[in-house]
C-alpha cells in the first residue's frame, strides 16, 4: 500500500504573528518575515515517535531567484490549531529563530546551544515549548538573554 502523501496549506495566522513578533523585537528576530511561509500538513497527525513541532527547510539558489519565499516551515495542522496562542507565539520564535538574515540564502541556523541560546538562556529549559504556563511574548516584555 503506497503512502498517504502530505496535503498542504498556508497556516495564514502564522504570517501575522509572525510580523508582531519581528516588530517587537527587532533585536533578537533576523529573518525577515516577508520571505518565510509556514505550511502546515491538514491530513496527517504528527508521529508520536517525531518530537520536532517544526521542520524548516531553506530555499537554494537558483530556485530561490524565482520564488517568493526563502524558508518554508513545516508544521501539523494538528498541533498548530490546537495551541493556544501563547504557545504559537513560541513556535513562531522558534521558528524564526532557525532563519538567519536574508543575506544568508539557502542556509539555516544552527539547531544547537550557539544557534537556540537565547531561547534556551530566556525560558531557562530546552523544553520551553512543552511548559503549560509560558508567557505570552506580545503581552509581555521579555527579557531576551542573547548572550
Amino acid at each position: 500500500m503506497a503512502k498517504e502523501a502530505p496535503q498542504y496549506e498556508e497556516a495564514q495566522d502564522f504570517k501575522e504573528l509572525a510580523k508582531k513578533v519581528a516588530d517587537k523585537y527587532p533585536h533578537v528576530v533576523e529573518a525577515n518575515v516577508e520571505k518565510v511561509c509556514c505550511v502546515k500538513i491538514t491530513n496527517k497527525e504528527r508521529p508520536e515517535t517525531k518530537k520536532e513541532l517544526h521542520k524548516t527547510i531553506p530555499v537554494r539558489m537558483p530556485i530561490y531567484m524565482h520564488s517568493p519565499f526563502g524558508w518554508y516551515a513545516i508544521i501539523y495542522a494538528s498541533d498548530w490549531d490546537n495551541m493556544d496562542r501563547k504557545h504559537k507565539l513560541l513556535l513562531v520564535m522558534d521558528i524564526l529563530n532557525d532563519i538567519p538574515n536574508e543575506d544568508e540564502i539557502g542556509k539555516l541556523n544552527h539547531p544547537d546551544v550557539k544557534g537556540y541560546g537565547k531561547m534556551f538562556r530566556t525560558f531557562k529549559t530546552v523544553d520551553y515549548i512543552d511548559e503549560v504556563d509560558v508567557p505570552d511574548i506580545l503581552e509581555e516584555d521579555i527579557n531576551w538573554k542573547t548572550m
